[in-house]
């Protein structure tokens, strides 16, 4: 027997709860990764400006960040290859 909407629209709600739970751990996993780089990059520098020596290139702090995959409005989805070509060629966008 076929699912009805309402069961699919159901089953899509758990698996949203579900995934936003697992976003948060990992969020959570994250931040206490941060502060624990964080606690040993003091001490590599503590112990590198006793003894002498830079800390070292692997410590300098990397970013991410999370790009949501949702269209924003009013802007073109797919742009062609003329318009990326004139953006990295660093030209207006204009026509």
């Amino acid at each position: 027997m076929a699912k009805s909407i309402q069961e699919w629209i159901s089953e899509g709600e758990e698996l949203h709860t579900a995934a936003v739970a697992e976003l948060q751990e990992l969020e959570n996993q994250i931040a206490d990764l941060e502060q624990k780089r964080s606690a040993k990059l003091a001490e590599v520098s503590q112990i590198a400006g006793i003894i002498g020596k830079q800390v070292p290139d692997s410590a300098r702090r990397m970013t991410t960040a999370v790009v949501e995959d949702h269209p924003v409005p009013g802007v073109a989805v797919h742009a062609s290859s003329a318009t990326i070509a004139r953006a990295l060629a660093g030209k207006g966008l204009g026509r």
